[in-house]
């Protein structure tokens, strides 16, 4: 009776291992391709923090560097003592217009980037990254240039356009912030009315009213069900019922024949993408497989939720690559950068002290951890809890005994500038990265 029970059991845990497990998902770009950058090389996206706390905060367009870039309204020529004010953002030889880019030729031969038609430029008097202190100057002519996926759109009043980092991009969504998906036929009219069992409530259409009426990119169509629904350049539009919350895209790759609605794609270096957890949802890793991962401050926390508390752009600038020294690099390797690597989108060049580039993300550099196999996040919250000691940010961190700490303890400190000084209770910790 109890090797039966026993046999039973084992069996039991078989299934539910089976049924738990489905490996991981990645990303298919090559639809992507024919959609325009967000950015070109050399432009990059910050986070502006606005005076008023409860704003929500903007993304803004900087330089390589990181410096906000400007536009003037009425545009003008900008030369001698305006130029020397308010320097060109320069376009590299040979760049292209593509979307709401273009480069435009100066009076001095130079070409600057342009953005929907209005020259960029930097502001002389900021002297940090984030710093924007030329919005609204010279008798409010000069602007910060935002970032606004639904700039130029014709769009109807059931959709908008939104960033949705797990998509890849800026995409279409429905008022409640969905991401919307576009049904990729060579013959829209063969809708997916039922292909597979439950596909209605995996793929919704998104209805549109009867009276609606076409506007740019948007027309109807009727369905043999007798819903009307809303199309994006021909192409059906859905939800996805496996998204649970706004700028979730969890359906990218989960039928090649429905895709994130994309209006503009960000900047992905080569040999990164983005790959589906079954566990951690989107999160970056490598071309083959593996993980990648950022070094961040927690305060007087051992958990952390690595999507709604991503560390802060300016902490990972601020900590650059000094959270991994050469002796922490044999167990979690930098993710390399090319020699000729430009900055792009959310995406920075580090170099480290050995004159290597290294990619980092939205401020944070990225490495991979040495004990993981392709598709692995054996390195996601490794903890090393510490106490901080110097208020200057300069000194060491101490280990504090009971708690988790990883495979290089000695290794956990607080960078120059940290803005971890005076902190008290702190822990440095390893985790995924959300797109």
């Amino acid at each position: 009776m109890r090797s039966g029970l026993g046999v039973l059991a084992l069996f039991a845990a078989v299934l539910v291992a089976a049924w738990s497990y489905r490996p991981p998902v990645r990303h298919d770009h090559r639809g992507a391709q024919g959609i325009p950058l967000a950015t070109p090389p050399g432009i990059t996206l910050r986070l502006r923090t606005l005076a008023d706390r409860r704003a929500a905060p903007q993304i803004i367009y900087a330089d390589a560097r990181g410096m906000t870039l400007y536009y003037r309204d009425p545009a003008g020529a900008c030369i001698d003592d305006c130029a020397r004010a308010w320097p060109p953002a320069p376009a590299p030889a040979g760049a292209a217009a593509q979307g709401d880019w273009s480069p435009v030729a100066r009076d001095d031969g130079t070409r600057q980037w342009a953005y929907r038609g209005r020259p960029l430029h930097r502001y002389a008097k900021d002297s940090k990254v984030g710093d924007s202190s030329g919005d609204g100057a010279d008798d409010a002519a000069w602007h910060a240039a935002l970032y606004r996926p639904d700039a130029g759109l014709a769009l109807p009043d059931a959709i908008r356009a939104h960033d949705v980092g797990d998509a890849g991009g800026a995409a279409l969504t429905d008022t409640a912030g969905m991401t919307l998906y576009a049904f990729e036929s060579a013959d829209p009219r063969h809708l997916p009315d039922c292909v597979g069992s439950g596909c209605t409530r995996e793929w919704a259409p998104l209805e549109a009213p009867e009276i609606a009426v076409p506007v740019g990119d948007f027309a109807t169509l009727s369905r043999p069900d007798g819903i009307t629904q809303w199309t994006f350049r021909g192409k059906p539009l859905y939800t996805f019922g496996g998204d649970l919350k706004p700028a979730e895209a969890n359906g990218a790759g989960v039928d090649p024949r429905f895709r994130p609605a994309l209006v503009q794609r960000f900047f992905m270096p080569g040999g990164a993408e983005i790959r589906r957890d079954l566990m951690l949802g989107a999160i970056l890793a490598t071309a083959s497989g593996a993980t990648l991962y950022q070094r961040d401050l927690v305060i007087n926390e051992e958990r952390h939720e690595f999507r709604s508390d991503h560390g802060a752009p300016a902490l990972g600038r601020s900590f650059g690559t000094s959270t991994c020294d050469r002796g922490c690099t044999r167990e979690w390797p930098p993710f390399r950068a090319p020699a000729d690597a430009v900055p792009s989108g959310y995406w920075d060049v580090l170099e480290r002290p050995d004159g290597s580039l290294q990619w980092a993300y939205k401020g944070f550099a990225l490495y991979t951890y040495a004990k993981d196999k392709p598709g692995d996040i054996n390195g996601h919250e490794i903890h090393d809890l510490g106490e901080v000691v110097d208020d200057s940010g300069l000194g060491p961190a101490r280990k504090h005994s009971g708690e988790a700490v990883s495979a290089n303890p000695a290794d956990t400190y607080v960078p120059a500038g940290g803005a971890a000084a005076g902190l008290g209770i702190s822990a440095m910790f390893w985790h995924a990265v959300a797109p």
